[in-house]
């Protein structure tokens, strides 16, 4: 799969606009259509604003299977598309959380 194809498919399925990535990452509207159209490709730098806009790791953008990361389980990548949704006060909470549940005693 072509980088902007990728691009287009993980900005589309999580319903961010070109214009909201765009604001988000830093990097023109324009570029982000062109990286789409695949007429330009994205420096590493660009790349990485542009996953860090979409919530994703650059592993997660290279690294799926049936558009999922393949190293995730389907569990796991539940968990972590609910966890993507939750304010930034919440996962905090819930990250500690789940570090007083895994402590041993």
């Amino acid at each position: 799969m072509k980088l902007g194809d990728r691009l287009y498919e993980i900005r589309t399925q999580k319903n961010i606009s070109i214009y909201s990535l765009s604001k988000i990452s830093e990097v023109s509207e324009n570029h982000i259509r062109n990286i789409e159209n695949n007429t330009k490709q994205p420096t590493v730098k660009t790349l990485k604003a542009l996953t860090d806009g979409l919530n994703i790791t650059l592993a997660e953008f290279f690294n799926y299977d049936d558009e999922s990361p393949v190293y995730l389980t389907k569990q796991e990548q539940l968990m972590l598309n609910y966890y993507r949704r939750l304010s930034a006060d919440v996962a905090n909470n819930i990250v500690e959380l789940c570090k007083n549940i895994t402590k041993t005693k």
